[in-house]
């Protein structure tokens, strides 16, 4: 394993290296979740000459866990010095999950110097806060309470909501998010308390506000299924569009037929997607 040790946090990392790099690419996962997630998307990317890093958040995987510091200030202090510690000196391209989205966006504003470009992978284009109360957002936001739940059922609750989990080679991913003791009852990782810190800054977050002061090139990566509730399509393409019009440069590329959790069940077209766009992006700014 890789850690770094960032203003006192031991962060986690993970590392694949392209034999000619040419840019870094930077990884950046979502709430609750890891760094292993971009398990079958890092080896493509390196695959294809860059250098590929993947962090464990403050608080997810192997990282350290704090009571506090899950705002978006913290988040992206917590990036730059992880990026500066690994010996990225110069701006990479940065693509980020769901919450890793929103992250890369206060990235892009805040230290402009770390983004060469932003890929947002279904997130990063709408906030809770725009559409529901605080207290409606805890409700529906809340995770549920599975400590202590056998693995096998877990996973295959976490198969039936999302086929992506239901691949072999995703398992692995699943159970990095959990700790399986020895009987193989699992224990949540990142605490429910620390979670709804993350939800509490996501509800606050005004994707709107941000998105005009980007200014490094964008890819935003939605994905939808017909089978996702009307209202849910409607407002997901509505903020997408919204992104656009504020940002009349930034490229869409949606991933229809496609659950949330993109880098797990289209690998393959998401390194692809990020390579073209690494590739079009000036070698003076993505020099490590």
């Amino acid at each position: 394993m890789s850690f770094v040790l960032v203003d006192g946090l031991r962060l986690h990392f993970q590392e694949w290296a392209g034999a000619d790099p040419r840019a870094t690419v930077v990884l950046v996962h979502g709430l609750g979740s890891s760094s292993h997630i971009w398990d079958l998307v890092g080896p493509l990317l390196a695959r294809d000459g860059f250098r590929v890093v993947a962090l464990d958040q403050r608080g997810h995987g192997e990282s350290d866990q704090p009571d506090q510091g899950y705002d978006f200030r913290s988040i992206v202090a917590d990036l730059s010095g992880f990026m500066e510690a690994i010996g990225i000196a110069g701006p990479g391209v940065m693509v980020g999950h769901s919450w890793g989205a929103s992250v890369l966006l206060h990235v892009a504003v805040a230290r402009p110097d770390r983004a060469a470009g932003i890929v947002l992978v279904d997130g990063g284009t709408a906030s809770p806060g725009e559409r529901w109360s605080w207290e409606e957002t805890e409700t529906r936001l809340r995770p549920p309470d599975i400590d202590g739940l056998q693995w096998t059922d877990l996973h295959q609750r976490m198969s039936r909501n999302n086929g992506a989990y239901a691949d072999p080679r995703a398992e692995a991913v699943g159970r990095s998010l959990f700790q399986v003791d020895a009987e193989g009852r699992v224990t949540r990782r990142f605490r429910i308390p620390n979670h709804m810190q993350v939800v509490r800054a996501l509800w606050e977050q005004r994707p709107a506000e941000l998105l005009p002061q980007v200014g490094c090139p964008v890819l935003i990566v939605p994905a939808r299924q017909a089978s996702d509730p009307p209202d849910m399509k409607a407002n997901k393409a509505a903020a997408v569009d919204r992104a656009l019009q504020l940002l009349p440069r930034a490229r869409v590329r949606w991933f229809d037929d496609t659950v949330h959790d993109v880098p797990l069940q289209r690998p393959h077209e998401l390194a692809t997607e990020v390579s073209d766009f690494t590739r079009q992006i000036s070698p003076e700014r993505t020099r490590t």
